[in-house]
């Protein structure tokens, strides 16, 4: 890839310090938009379209000059995926792909109705290994914003912050998920060359965390997975795969693992480095896993999220999707 071309449309929500969150995170805006991506190779990667939501957060404020963080993430569509006919792209193996921005932005208030930003973007695209090959798309690019505004620049409310307090939380999670793993059956008949297979992962997780105050916790946890792929092995014969697979039982794996948690009101972004305690000697994934994702409170209690588990911290190995339970307050 030699040049990418996009453009994005977004509706944005300035919070205004009305309620206690809004001031503590800075006035943060959030919002929903539409990307538009042109590659120099087209014919190879089509020209996706991303439906996301973003969060942008203030780091610097003074007079018309505001310095802004920027994350966005959503879906992306409209790929000319790998096929038979499109052996080419190994970045993207799916019809549908995560996208995920990441940005940092200077913005100057021209007037009441009009800022304009200047830029640099990180932008990845990955399908979490749902569908291979998987090799995925980084993109730096320098980013330009034009902003409009129906209204009058917003007065900020300072209110009073809520009340912060420290102690122990108790999170348990089950996750599922599938990954996908393509095998070559006959490089030499192109539309008979690739068979892929996908294979289910699931598991349960509890964590006890320290939660110092409204937007930092941290603490350890366990879990249990399973991994459906593990001890599957398979030879050919007359251009056909023939598999062979171990027991049920012998396919779960341990974990141990630290878990960091960045709240933003309800949201909770989760980075998790772990190790694997246990694991079966067919597993050959590295021992050493790292989880990312995102954490939704419904209540004090109730949550939902999704995560995406990897390796090298680079290597997606599958996305788990999650719900769980939370008790709080132990301690206080």
């Amino acid at each position: 890839i030699s040049a990418i071309y996009s453009a994005s449309l977004r509706f944005e929500h300035q919070t205004d310090g009305s309620k206690g969150w809004h001031q503590m995170y800075n006035y943060p805006s959030y919002g929903m938009g539409i990307y538009f991506a042109k590659f120099s190779v087209p014919n190879q990667l089509g020209n996706p379209i991303s439906l996301y939501g973003f969060l942008s957060s203030t780091l610097y404020r003074h007079g018309r000059f505001v310095l802004k963080t920027d994350f966005s993430l959503g879906l992306a569509f409209n790929w000319e995926h790998f096929s038979s006919s499109n052996t080419l792209n190994v970045a993207m193996g799916g019809p549908l792909s995560c996208y995920i921005d990441a940005a940092i932005v200077a913005y100057y208030n021209m007037c009441n109705h009009f800022d304009l930003g200047m830029g640099l973007a990180l932008s990845h695209f990955s399908n979490g290994a749902l569908k291979k090959p998987n090799k995925g798309i980084n993109v730096l690019s320098p980013k330009l914003v034009f902003k409009y505004k129906p209204y009058d620049n917003i007065r900020l409310k300072i209110t009073e912050k809520p009340r912060s307090e420290s102690y122990f939380e108790n999170l348990t999670t089950f996750f599922f998920g599938a990954h996908d793993v393509q095998t070559v059956i006959n490089p030499t008949k192109e539309n008979e060359s690739y068979e892929n297979h996908s294979y289910l992962v699931f598991g349960l997780d509890d964590k006890f965390l320290r939660r110092f105050n409204l937007k930092h916790s941290l603490g350890l946890g366990i879990g249990i997975g399973y991994n459906q792929y593990v001890g599957t092995e398979y030879r050919i014969e007359n251009d056909r795969m023939v598999f062979s697979e171990i027991p049920v039982m012998q396919r779960f794996h341990l974990s141990a693992y630290i878990s960091y948690e960045y709240r933003i009101h309800r949201l909770a972004i989760l980075l998790e480095p772990g190790i694997y305690i246990y694991k079966n000697e067919s597993d050959k994934s590295e021992n050493f896993f790292q989880r990312i994702g995102f954490r939704h409170y419904l209540s004090d209690s109730f949550f939902y999220g999704v995560s995406l588990r990897a390796a090298y911290f680079s290597v997606a190995q599958y996305i788990e999707w999650t719900i769980g339970y939370r008790i709080n307050g132990i301690g206080r």
